[in-house]
């Protein structure tokens, strides 16, 4: 049986996942562009379902992505200064862990940055995310990571996805032998999940199980709300209940 931690961008998605039994859930927002950092109100009330559902016997860990632009892992100074602050936002929220990297220049784990967000993190679990699927080295960064003690890693293997990396996850996790939880992500889905594990043996799956959603009310006027030649109006992703089913299914191997 392995774990199941599915990506979250909106309160339904949350209260979904709990439902469904998902061991963590991955909190952020704008998944279209890989996602970055939730807002504060749609952690607060991610954390308060989420003690609803301890009170009732279910216990989720949410874990909150940290990441305050798009594209690349190597921050200028002011971006790590926001990342920073959102470490210590997530951990004062009581959020459960963090899931964060961040790289040089030149495609190396930023070991002194990493460290600072370590200690910025307290108690909390913290996630080293696909970033590491950038690294130049990543057998250097994974000892890096050990040195920083990190204690989850979010990879597809250095590959497009799981499927394609599933050699080099399978070797990841008898080299690292539960000294860091390696944790599969990459187009694992409700129909990927199972082959992905039995392949791989990972103890921990990462999916978005989602589905695009949203189309501008009927009275409301085309007016694109982006750079000049954006679409009127883009379909964001949320949580797909039927494919998020099936993941968690295969994460604790049954089959209803």
């Amino acid at each position: 049986m392995a774990r199941s931690e599915l990506l979250c961008t909106d309160l339904a998605s949350v209260e979904l996942a709990l439902d469904l039994g998902a061991d963590r859930i991955e909190l952020c927002a704008a998944l279209e562009v890989g996602g970055v950092t939730p807002g504060p109100g749609l952690l607060r009330r991610a954390l308060q379902a989420r003690d609803r559902a301890a009170a009732a016997g279910r216990e989720t860990e949410v874990v909150v992505l940290t990441r305050p632009r798009r594209g690349d892992f190597a921050l200028d100074a002011g971006d790590f200064g926001a990342l920073l602050a959102d470490v210590v936002a997530a951990r004062e929220a009581g959020a459960d862990g963090v899931a964060l990297g961040v790289l040089t220049q030149q495609g190396e784990v930023d070991v002194s940055r990493t460290a600072e967000l370590m200690a910025a993190a307290g108690a909390m679990r913290v996630t080293f995310h696909r970033a590491f699927d950038q690294l130049r080295d990543r057998a250097a960064g994974v000892e890096a990571l050990l040195g920083l003690g990190v204690h989850r890693l979010l990879t597809s293997g250095g590959a497009s996805s799981a499927w394609e990396g599933r050699v080099e996850l399978r070797a990841l996790v008898e080299g690292l032998g539960g000294r860091i939880e390696v944790v599969a992500a990459g187009g694992v889905s409700g129909d990927s999940a199972a082959r992905v594990l039995e392949a791989t043996g990972v103890p921990a799956i990462h999916g978005s199980c989602s589905a695009p959603v949203g189309s501008p009310p009927t009275g409301a006027a085309a007016v694109a709300l982006g750079k000049p030649g954006a679409a009127p109006e883009e379909l964001r992703l949320t949580l797909d209940a039927e494919s998020a089913g099936r993941f968690v299914r295969a994460a604790t191997g049954t089959s209803s």
